[in-house]
């Protein structure tokens, strides 16, 4: 699937994420078909209401393709007290119901978001408050 240098980035990457103290590994699922430029929208906003709460935060996400490429959904690494909030933006646009999962962070987590990182269609992002 990948060459041996993309190989090296996705482990160093995995590897970075994972020297990181995360809380919670997240996997939120759509309730509709979302393309990867829609979910690129809907991460950014949420990434900027996410900065106008009085919390601090660390979060990485990483956007993945389902069905043969034709939806996605994403997973999220998280630092702080802000589940809530995410559910909270994103059931008041309507875009997800029930299938959203928060887990308890585990350290394979980190090299599970970075899996597709070499992906020239894989969008993500890292934001620290």
């Amino acid at each position: 699937m990948y060459t041996q240098q993309q190989r090296q980035t996705v482990t160093a990457m995995g590897n970075w994420l994972g020297g990181m103290p995360w809380d919670i590994f997240s996997t939120i699922t759509y309730r509709y078909d979302i393309k990867a430029k829609q979910n690129f929208r809907i991460m950014k906003d949420l990434e900027r209401y996410l900065m106008t709460l009085d919390k601090p935060f660390n979060m990485f996400w990483v956007t993945e393709f389902t069905n043969y490429n034709y939806n996605t959904h994403n997973h999220l690494l998280l630092k702080g007290d802000i589940v809530g909030d995410i559910n909270s933006h994103l059931k008041s646009q309507s875009l997800i119901g029930d299938h959203v999962k928060h887990l308890p962070y585990e350290k394979s987590a980190s090299m599970y978001v970075s899996k597709f990182i070499c992906d020239e269609k894989t969008n993500y992002g890292f934001v620290k408050k």
